[in-house]
């Protein structure tokens, strides 16, 4: 099953006294949760009204393509003559007339997602809350949310049951509510029903009995946030199993006992595996095999199998007997691999970097103009966790890097000069983190190795890396770089 999750945090409001401590924080921690499960999520904080309308109306028009939805909001909601409105950060509470034409209905996006019509619909509201500045809650009215009708397949979960108010505090830097979505989400094979029980103990305790969530579902068939079960491909035209191979099971074929081979992870199994695979008809493999092929034939090559490696090494050659009118079905599972891992997944971290230099080669030959158009498709929804996309025609990654020069004693007390790094930066977003620079934190490379490291870590080949630096390579001799070299658009750190 593939999912979809819109997640909305207003804290920014107007009005000093309607802020919020915690509601972005939520939607940040949620988001990065629903991510790691196998979601893929759209987050927006502190969005006005016309953000907020423009986010629901294209929630609504991509979930078409998706088995399961999910809406999350934490901010202010409130609900004026029985009806639910949540609200952006230019609300005007001056009247309950106000409010109505500067809120969002939640009945509205309800709508949107039955037209969509997924097989799951989940809806989360961390609204109407306490806040520990006076007089400031999640809700604007004493009252809280009220009461709603879950349309079939559907369930709306409340932070309090209705009429009651909610804290914006008392679990860390996240409220009670969604401490206790976070704590739990991981849990294995629990159904969506027990989750949000569990849920609902740890709230009522964390807050002595004053807050206790409640849940309306309609929903038919089982659903677990956590059972390996969602991946994050769209519109794919391959088996589910195949997608996240970690499920595959062999019939017994001779294509399935090639993929049993190369998934052994056993050289004198995958070796064999290989011949026999060249000696099958290509036109006898169908989609799904050649795709899991494809995966597996990278798998076998980075684990260091000298014939997989070959393939690798000359791929347009060995790759043009499976095209298929347009459509290279083993290059979609080579580039699928780089990126998902074995539940369908996207690995955010640690891609399958060591052989792209030769597998973007490929970028500039029409004949897999379609492979990397398909790639750039499975890859869209995670731009926050990429630099570097592959496509043809490729376009280079421009990247700013900064050294600071310092002495230090050779072993024979010769005074020479080495280069601490000090910034790297892609449009202006510095993505290293500040660490110290000793024998514990940093390691020394020479500028070739930190090329390597660099790449690796943007997942980038080398020749469509555009690297400004502010001192000269020919005054470099060594590096002091972290010792894990991680970056992110996370980070804080400005140079």
């Amino acid at each position: 099953m593939n999912a979809l999750a819109l997640v909305i945090g207003n804290a920014k409001y107007t009005l000093e006294k309607d802020k919020l401590i915690n509601a972005v924080n939520d939607a940040e921690d949620f988001g990065k949760k629903l991510l790691n499960l196998g979601f893929i999520v759209k987050s927006v904080t502190d969005c006005n009204r016309e953000t907020f309308d423009r986010e629901i109306r294209e929630f609504g028009n991509e979930l078409k393509k998706f088995d399961v939805g999910l809406f999350y909001f934490s901010g202010h909601g409130l609900q004026i003559e029985g009806k639910n409105y949540l609200t952006s950060i230019d609300t005007s509470f001056a009247d309950d007339v106000s409010v109505k034409h500067t809120s969002f209905p939640l009945d509205e996006i309800i709508d949107y997602m039955q037209k969509a019509n997924p097989i799951v619909k989940i809806l989360i509201l961390d609204a109407c809350r306490d806040n520990p500045l006076p007089n400031q809650y999640r809700s604007i009215q004493a009252q809280g949310l009220a009461p709603i009708h879950a349309p079939k397949g559907t369930i709306v979960a409340f932070s309090t049951s209705p009429g009651e108010k909610a804290m914006d505090f008392g679990s860390g830097k996240n409220s009670i509510y969604t401490g206790s979505l976070l704590n739990h989400i991981d849990d294995t094979n629990i159904p969506i029903e027990d989750f949000f029980k569990r849920v609902r103990t740890s709230v009522y305790t964390l807050s002595n009995g004053r807050q206790t969530s409640w849940e309306h579902t309609s929903l038919i068939g089982n659903f677990y946030f956590n059972s390996g079960q969602l991946i994050h491909s769209v519109e794919l035209p391959y088996k589910n199993e195949y997608i996240a191979d970690v499920n595959f099971q062999s019939t017994g074929t001779d294509i399935d006992k090639v993929i049993e081979g190369l998934k052994s992870h056993d050289y004198y199994k995958q070796k064999p595996a290989i011949l026999v695979l060249n000696r099958l008809l290509p036109n006898t493999i169908d989609e799904s095999s050649l795709f899991l092929i494809g995966r597996n034939i990278l798998q076998t090559a980075i684990g260091g199998e000298f014939t997989a490696n070959s393939i690798i090494k000359n791929l347009d050659n060995w790759l043009q007997k499976y095209t298929r009118g347009d459509t290279n079905h083993v290059l979609n599972g080579i580039l699928f691999e780089i990126y998902f891992n074995s539940k369908g997944q996207f690995r955010q971290t640690n891609f399958k970097y060591e052989l792209i230099e030769d597998i973007f080669k490929l970028q500039t030959n029409e004949k897999y103009k379609s492979s990397f158009q398909f790639i750039l498709k499975q890859l869209s929804p995670f731009k926050d966790f990429l630099y570097y996309f592959p496509s043809n025609p490729p376009t280079a990654l421009p990247i700013e890097v900064k050294f600071e020069s310092f002495e230090y004693l050779d072993f024979d007390d010769t005074k020479r000069i080495a280069h601490k790094l000090i910034s790297v930066k892609h449009t202006e977003i510095e993505l290293l983190e500040p660490y110290e620079n000793n024998d514990f934190n940093s390691s020394s490379v020479n500028f070739e190795q930190f090329i390597d490291r660099l790449c690796k870590e943007l997942c980038v080949p080398k020749n469509m890396l555009r690297l400004s630096m502010n001192t000269k390579e020919a005054d470099i001799n060594i590096i002091n770089i972290p010792w894990r070299l991680k970056l992110s658009r996370q980070n804080k750190n400005v140079s």
